[in-house]
């Protein structure tokens, strides 16, 4: 069985019960447990680093922090994931590999010359141009790398273009919507 990478967002639709995407999120995690019990295995649901330092930051620049509420999402998220899931060298060669797919398909002109040194190379092109999330492209790196699902609301569309014929592919599952998840062969 496949494991699963769940990002930010849905990790709070999860724990928040005051979100509209809560119900849908809850449901999927129990489809997937129900869906795997004949198996007689217990899906792994996992946190990237990545996404625990997007929550750290999202807590320390919170502009009215609530202590008890941030503690408590904390504690959600180590009961619910206890299983961190590290940046590793198969996923850093997945991420430049997904990056450079991103430059050549969606660079500006201007910023893809022949010739060009490495040092040139250095983030040439933004984020923005690109039209990526740089810790999304880590979180597909990951799940790239290791055969995982990835489980987000982002649609993710130029990612999903220039993965479609690597290797491994990008799966993707979108909780947020009723009887998305699955257990992938």
């Amino acid at each position: 069985m496949r494991d699963f990478l769940l990002d930010t967002q849905t990790i709070r639709y999860w724990h928040d019960s005051a979100c509209s995407q809560h119900a849908a999120v809850t449901g999927n995690v129990a489809a997937l447990r129900k869906l795997a019990a004949p198996l007689r295995i217990k899906p792994r649901l996992l946190v990237s680093v990545v996404t625990l330092g997007e929550i750290e930051f999202g807590h320390r620049v919170a502009l009215t922090p609530n202590p008890a509420a941030q503690a408590a999402y904390m504690k959600f998220v180590r009961e619910e994931l206890p299983e961190s899931f590290e940046v590793s060298s198969d996923a850093a060669t997945a991420y430049g590999e997904l990056r450079a797919r991103l430059f050549n398909r969606y660079a500006p002109g201007e910023k893809r010359k022949p010739r060009m040194r490495p040092e040139q190379l250095v983030d040439p092109a933004t984020d923005r141009e690109l039209q990526i999330q740089e810790n999304d492209l880590w979180l597909c790196a990951q799940a790239v790398a290791h055969g995982m699902v990835l489980v987000t609301n982002d649609r993710m569309t130029q990612i999903c273009v220039v993965a479609r014929d690597m290797t491994n592919p990008l799966l993707l599952q979108n909780w947020t919507q009723p009887n998305a998840a699955g257990i992938p062969q």
